[in-house]
């Protein structure tokens, strides 16, 4: 069975690189994109196949509420993770409809990571 493949999508190179190094230790390849334009490039690409979007919610060309819409409209069950330093619960209220869906606050650990994939099936 092949592994199964994540999009991360962070605009900021650091934290990125840590998000794929996890994914990476917990035995998930991991597809890069710093924008939301390059988010929705990979996507839209005929040999996509990811099981989750694994995704910040603020990032430089597009506010994160508006890149979920754009991923409903053309992958309507594919799980989202949303990483963000803003207050979960007012975060979860307004993005909880877009099921399914996950929030991971930042900063996260390995075992908040994991604990979310779970919750995902993934």
């Amino acid at each position: 069975m092949s592994q199964k493949r994540v999009l991360v999508v962070e605009d900021e190179m650091l934290i990125r690189m840590l998000a794929v190094d996890m994914l990476f230790d917990l035995d998930l390849a991991a597809d890069e994109a710093g924008t939301a334009r390059e988010a929705l490039d990979h996507l839209h690409a005929a040999d996509s196949d990811y099981a989750l979007v694994f995704m910040d919610i603020g990032l430089p060309d597009q506010r994160g509420d508006d890149l979920i819409r754009d991923i409903r409209k053309t992958h309507p069950a594919l799980p989202l993770l949303v990483a963000s330093g803003e207050e979960q619960t007012e975060l979860k209220s307004r993005l909880d409809s877009f099921s399914p869906i996950a929030f991971l606050g930042k900063p996260y650990d390995m075992d908040q990571l994991g604990h979310a994939l779970k919750a995902l099936n993934i």
